[in-house]
């Protein structure tokens, strides 16, 4: 389950599950269209589907996004991750 959001000055932010390991290199990686890909690690990515036409359209013309990692009402940890736009998300990504 995840969620991205607006905040005042317009930043986007993913919340997403708390993971069991800490992020390396993070981007989230997106077309434009209603998929996009997290890489947190080399072992760890988190596909984000029925995302809107609104919000790809906002990621298309974001150079990052705050990830805030939550377990329950905690925040366990918060990073900047760059956003790759690419031709096409889905055809980097395992059945």
């Amino acid at each position: 389950m995840y969620q991205i959001l607006k905040n005042n000055n317009n930043d986007l932010a993913l919340i997403i599950d708390a993971q069991d390991t800490e992020p390396d290199g993070p981007m989230l990686i997106c077309d434009g269209g209603d998929t996009a890909l997290l890489f947190r690690d080399w072992g760890s990515n988190l596909r984000l589907r029925d995302i809107s036409p609104e919000t790809a359209d906002e990621l298309l013309n974001a150079p990052s996004i705050l990830v805030k990692e939550v377990c329950g009402n905690n925040i366990v940890r918060e990073y900047a991750a760059r956003i790759r736009k690419v031709k096409n998300v889905k055809s980097m990504m395992m059945p």
